[in-house]
């Protein structure tokens, strides 16, 4: 990675970033780092401070990959082993570029026969390996900040196959409303694998819930279970209920 590739994802991390420490961390000059940080600024990732800057609050923005691998793992991890258990095999998939998606694929070793297509480039690394999963890589354009293939091929692919499941992960989730992300281009592959799927498996850690993002995406209606790694209050449990969304804790 560049320099103010990573200097983004510490802003991402952190919130904040300082001058001098940069300078120091890098071993380049002060103004180098100044000069890093107008990039990103022009690019609306950043809003310069007196001295560093700090993380543009949007609901365009996307973390990186990078960052997102990193928050609330062990929950991830939870979700992963519950939908692992809903895997059958034989079963085909659609699996999205989300990092939730991403700890699910880490856990189907031992299945056999499954099929598996993903706009991912990073899911395919986790499972090339395990020789009973096979894998169809849509194509499309890269978004490297999240490792994801996206645009007119990519939609164009997942239209010519229908899958027993699709695994989706999202930005954020009301649960009134459905799911949001940040990303227009994101969404629609989403949708794309909400229609081409008999079940859609949504996989939401509870960080995710109460939130909004820029693009709407998935309604309510449109899930079929969700796996989450926290109990929901009483209402929101309802409310999926009545709206035949069964909601399963990792």
């Amino acid at each position: 990675m560049d320099r103010r590739t990573i200097i983004l994802e510490r802003i991402q991390q952190n919130s904040s970033v300082r001058v001098t420490e940069l300078a120091q961390e890098f071993q380049v000059t002060e103004e180098t780092i100044r000069r890093d940080l107008e990039k990103l600024e022009a690019e609306g990732l950043v809003t310069r401070t007196y001295g560093g800057a700090v993380l543009v609050q949007s609901g365009t923005t996307d973390l990186s990959i990078h960052v997102r691998e990193t928050q609330n793992t062990e929950g991830k991890r939870r979700i992963a082993m519950k939908v692992a258990e809903m895997i059958e095999d034989g079963d085909t998939l659609m699996v999205d570029s989300s990092t939730t998606s991403m700890f699910v694929a880490r856990h189907l070793k031992g299945r056999s026969n499954i099929t598996m297509i993903t706009n991912s480039v990073r899911i395919p690394q986790e499972v090339a390996v395990q020789e009973n999963i096979k894998i169809i890589l849509t194509g499309g354009v890269l978004r490297p900040s999240i490792m994801s293939m996206v645009g007119t091929v990519t939609e164009h692919a997942l239209d010519r196959y229908y899958v027993n499941k699709a695994i989706i992960g999202c930005k954020a989730l009301e649960v009134e409303a459905g799911t949001y992300e940040p990303h227009e281009r994101e969404s629609i592959i989403k949708k794309k694998m909400r229609q081409n799927a008999r079940t859609v498996i949504l996989v939401a850690d509870h960080t995710k819930f109460g939130k909004k993002s820029f693009v709407r995406t998935l309604g309510i209606a449109d899930i079929d279970i969700l796996v989450t790694d926290a109990p929901l209050d009483a209402k929101a449990e309802q409310i999926l209920k009545e709206k035949g969304v069964q909601v399963v804790y990792a």
